[in-house]
C-alpha cells in the first residue's frame, strides 16, 4: 500500500530491468485485470511491471468526503505519485478504457516516458466528447449508475464481451467499487470537467500505440484513425477481444506490448 492524498492505494510489482511499464486500469476494475502481464514469463525477464488499484476500487481506500478525488482530473495526479514512490525512472504508460482518460489528463507531461499504450481507447475533447465516441447500448447507464439491477449489470457487461470470465470478474469488481465512483463520472461528464485529452496527449510527443478489439461495441474504433502520434500511423484491432483486449486476448496484446516497448526503449 501506499498513501494518496489520505487514501490508501493497493499496488502490485515485478519483474526486472532498468524500464518500467505501469499499467492503469478501467472503472470499476482492479489491477487483477492485468494479471495475464504481470504473470508473462517474458515481460517480467525484461521489464519492472507495475499496477495498482485506483481509489474506489479494488483493495484501495474510498473517498468518504470530497468524492471529487474520483474525477480524471485528480486521478491523473495519482500516476506522479506511483512513479515517485517505486522511484521510477524510464517508463511505458499503459492505460485501458477510463484509465487512458487519466492518461489524457496528465499536464504537463511528466519526464522520462518513452511511449503511451491506450486500450478500449475513450479519450475526449470537443471534437470527440463522450456522447460521440462511447456506444454503450441500451444498458449504458451502467457506467454511472450507483445501483443498478443484477440484470442491467449482467446486460451491459456480456454486451462487451463474449468470455465469461472476463464478464463475471468485471461484474465481481464492479459490484465491490464504491458507488460513488460512478456517481462522480456521471457528474464530471454532465459538468464537463475533462480537458482536451488528445491534445494533452499529443503534448507528451511520444509514440502512442492504440489498440481495440475486432469486436469492440463500447466505443467508436474509428475516432483516431488520423491520430497524429499513432506508432506506425496505425490503430491496431486483434481479433476474439472486444473491450477488455489484454484478458480476451492477451498472448496477442502480450506480443503487441512487447514489441512497442521494444522500440521505445531502444
Amino acid at each position: 500500500m501506499i498513501d494518496f492524498n489520505g487514501i490508501s492505494v493497493a499496488t502490485k510489482s515485478c519483474g526486472s530491468g532498468k524500464n518500467t511499464i505501469i499499467f492503469i486500469h478501467g472503472s470499476c476494475m482492479n489491477s487483477d485485470t492485468w494479471l495475464p502481464q504481470l504473470n508473462s514469463q517474458e515481460l517480467n525477464s525484461k521489464y519492472r511491471l507495475i499496477a495498482f488499484d485506483l481509489p474506489g476500487n479494488g483493495q484501495s481506500g474510498w473517498y468518504k468526503n470530497d468524492t471529487k478525488g474520483y474525477r480524471p482530473k485528480n486521478m491523473a495526479l495519482l500516476v506522479k505519485t506511483i512513479i515517485e514512490k517505486f522511484n521510477v525512472e524510464r517508463y511505458l504508460l499503459v492505460g485501458l478504457s477510463y484509465g487512458t482518460n487519466i492518461i489524457g489528463e496528465i499536464y504537463p507531461p511528466l519526464p522520462n516516458c518513452a511511449g503511451i499504450l491506450l486500450e478500449g481507447v475513450c479519450i475526449v475533447n470537443d471534437a470527440f466528447p463522450a456522447s460521440a465516441i462511447i456506444t454503450p447500448g441500451p444498458n449504458g447507464h451502467v457506467i454511472v449508475a450507483a445501483n443498478p439491477t443484477d440484470q442491467e449489470l449482467h446486460d451491459y457487461t456480456f454486451l462487451n464481451t463474449k468470455s465469461k470470465e472476463v464478464g463475471e470478474r468485471f461484474i465481481k469488481s464492479y459490484m465491490a467499487a464504491d458507488p460513488a465512483f460512478r456517481e462522480e463520472m456521471g457528474r464530471t461528464m454532465m459538468e464537463s470537467d475533462i480537458s482536451d485529452e488528445l491534445q494533452n496527449i499529443r503534448n507528451w510527443n511520444l509514440p502512442v500505440c492504440v489498440i481495440f478489439g475486432e469486436e469492440e461495441k463500447l466505443v467508436n474504433t474509428d475516432y483516431l484513425n488520423e491520430f497524429e502520434p499513432l506508432w506506425n500511423k496505425t490503430v491496431y484491432r486483434l481479433k476474439n477481444a472486444s473491450h477488455v483486449v489484454n484478458e480476451e486476448a492477451p498472448e496477442e496484446f502480450n506480443r503487441m506490448l512487447l514489441s512497442f516497448a521494444t522500440d521505445v526503449f531502444k
